[in-house]
């Protein structure tokens, strides 16, 4: 449940008319912004925060501000902005030691890391993000890193646009819609190019990022499913630009769109057909 769900949940238990309401219990209204902090990427401000908690502004600066001080949110000075802090990463790392999608993943991703020697990564969609749950290193010294247990905006970098592309089309276009930020000079931000883009990657079974988020990086992904048919996620290489250009774009795409189907199964996915090759 997403934190605004959750305060949704709660107001209807309170009879609260906007958000949860100064009656609502201090542990409740924590727990819902700190969840609320965890699924903005870029930080939430006390306003913006108050508005979608419907919690007096004070009360929320106070929590927020109790929270910084143990460690679990941070602010950013310059902006206000509070973002995830390192106790929270802490227990994210922690928890995902016993994450079965981590435990379900693993296998897959060691074998495309022996057979590339890239870094692999299992993300999962989380509402209209996605956060990096587990990787496995490859043996370069330099090597392309992202931030587990942190959540990015789909509309970026391969594992995004590979979630999207195995959503069904009127639910990625809502997110398209929300709006495209250009990160690098390759970024893609006109919708419908944008959309072209998500047809080609459909009919591949696979993304591939050419530095779309982050300049001189590059990924390739495939979306994984679980047991319903929902896209539940993506499996990813990621390196340097250079690297990849060593390796063939087609062979290391059909590897992990076989290896996001093998994990689908494991899942408990079986659709009709699964592309393997």
């Amino acid at each position: 449940m997403s934190a605004t769900n959750r305060w949704n949940a709660v107001e209807a238990d309170k009879d609260e008319p906007h958000g949860v309401g100064p009656k609502s219990g201090i542990l409740a209204r924590a727990i819902a912004l700190l969840e609320l902090v965890s699924t903005h990427a870029d930080g939430i401000g006390v306003r913006e925060a108050a508005r979608q908690t419907g919690i007096d502004r004070s009360a929320v600066s106070r929590i927020l501000t109790q929270f910084e001080e143990m460690g679990y949110v941070e602010q950013e000075r310059d902006r206000g902005l509070y973002s995830a802090g390192p106790r929270l990463f802490a227990i994210v790392a922690a928890l995902g030691e016993r994450d079965t999608l981590v435990k379900a993943a693993e296998p897959f991703l060691k074998d495309l890391v022996a057979k590339y020697n890239e870094t692999c990564y299992v993300a999962s969609r989380v509402d209209d993000s996605l956060v990096f749950r587990g990787k496995v290193d490859c043996e370069h010294t330099i090597r392309y890193v992202i931030e587990l247990g942190k959540p990015f905006p789909l509309v970026s970098g391969a594992s995004g646009m590979a979630i999207l592309a195995g959503m069904p089309p009127e639910e990625s276009d809502r997110i398209i819609a929300s709006g495209l930020v250009a990160h690098t000079p390759q970024s893609i931000t006109d919708a419908d190019e944008f959309r072209r883009q998500l047809q080609v990657d459909r009919d591949l079974g696979y993304t591939y990022s050419p530095g779309r988020w982050v300049r001189n990086g590059a990924g390739i992904a495939a979306p994984f499913f679980d047991a319903t048919g929902r896209c539940a996620g993506a499996i990813t290489l990621s390196c340097p630009a250079d690297r990849l250009e060593s390796l063939s774009i087609d062979e290391v795409g059909a590897s992990i769109r076989a290896a996001a189907a093998e994990l689908s199964r494991r899942l408990g996915y079986f659709p009709a057909a699964v592309p393997l090759a």
